[in-house]
């Protein structure tokens, strides 16, 4: 099992890879060094809560609700199709109402696009 430290090392790399950022990145906008970011993603080091706190708010989250993720007993297994729908949920969340709207209509579209070509290979 896991120590917390490096649960929460995990996280963050999930969380950076999503957001198509590098370790330097993450590292500048939290006010550390890239090698330091990582040094807690490889469960080398501990993060101290002012930094988890900084990572929080650069992933538009709480230092809470990261160390209750890593806290939490259950096993989280990433697939790369889970990395791009969270990629996804994260743009879209930024996005205006309307332009969720539009978004939301697009994808039906695009569903139903499918179900169209998929019956017409199927008959």
């Amino acid at each position: 099992m896991a120590s917390l430290s490096e649960a929460i090392g995990a996280i963050i790399k999930r969380k950076r890879t999503r957001d198509r950022l590098t370790q330097n990145d993450l590292g500048a906008k939290v006010g550390v060094s890239g090698s330091y970011i990582s040094a807690v993603e490889a469960g080398n080091t501990s993060p101290r809560i002012a930094e988890v706190e900084g990572i929080a708010q650069v992933f538009r989250t709480t230092a809470l609700e990261m160390i209750s993720e890593a806290a939490s007993s259950e096993t989280k297994i990433y697939s790369d199709s889970r990395r791009e729908q969270e990629a996804l949920l994260s743009i879209f969340t930024t996005l205006s109402p309307d332009r969720r709207q539009q978004v939301y209509e697009f994808v039906l579209f695009q569903r139903d696009l499918q179900d169209r070509n998929d019956d017409k290979r199927n008959n």
